[in-house]
């Protein structure tokens, strides 16, 4: 580690191979270090479902933003307090590589940085949770038990740890990057008996990239 922005307040003036960038953007502070680091950086690596994906501070993208901050700190926001609502960093830079995950997992990130020392592109995941389960013959708690589970929209890599406590997964790593069926998922979630506003929130905690097909964006609204 050449630098660490979190604990040094030196002015970083080097250039770097890699730039690890983790959390979202919030503040204008924010993308200013962010935009830093893809100006010094020859590869910036997005590690986390906040840089990702928006993590659940890009919920506020569906209500008021500036109603919350009311909410929080009174009728009177300070002006000079400028907060984005949570969006994935290469909604700002050009990202070149993408580790999600709440947390992400050690593993991935140590082997993505052998992999760019080598000259390599990391290998990047396309599957759901759904096949760890079958891989470890989990029993699927959706179908077999009724539990509320996001495992077949979800990015895989995490192992199914929550399933295999008999946990529903909630969808940290971000969904998956193509043939997601979101649909689907929310019309097993309300025959369930659970509520609309609720799905909306399970679906879009961690990423603001979930979307619905036309007939059902009014969960969104």
């Amino acid at each position: 580690i050449a630098h660490f922005t979190m604990i040094s307040s030196k002015e970083d003036l080097h250039k770097y191979d890699v730039a690890v960038v983790a959390g979202s953007v919030s503040t204008e502070r924010d993308l200013k270090v962010l935009e830093s680091a893809r100006k010094k950086s020859r590869i910036l690596l997005a590690l986390g479902t906040c840089a990702v994906h928006g993590g659940p501070q890009s919920l506020i993208l569906d209500e008021d933003l500036e109603g919350a901050l009311a909410e929080i700190y009174g009728k009177k926001v300070p002006k000079e307090m400028k907060i984005f609502a949570g969006t994935p960093i290469s909604e700002y830079v050009k990202v070149d590589v993408e580790i999600p995950g709440c947390p992400p997992e050690s593993n991935d990130l140590f082997q993505a940085l052998v992999d760019l020392a080598h000259g390599v592109v990391p290998y990047k995941r396309d599957y759901p949770v759904c096949l760890e389960c079958k891989i470890n013959e989990t029993e699927c708690v959706l179908v077999k038990r009724g539990i509320p589970c996001l495992g077949p929209i979800t990015l895989g890599g995490c192992n199914a740890v929550c399933i295999n406590l008999g946990i529903g997964c909630i969808g940290c790593r971000g969904p998956l990057p193509k043939d997601v069926n979101i649909p689907s998922e929310y019309e097993i979630l309300k025959s369930l008996g659970i509520s609309e506003k609720t799905i909306k929130r399970k679906l879009r905690m961690f990423s603001k990239r979930v979307s619905l097909n036309d007939h059902e964006k009014n969960l969104y609204k």
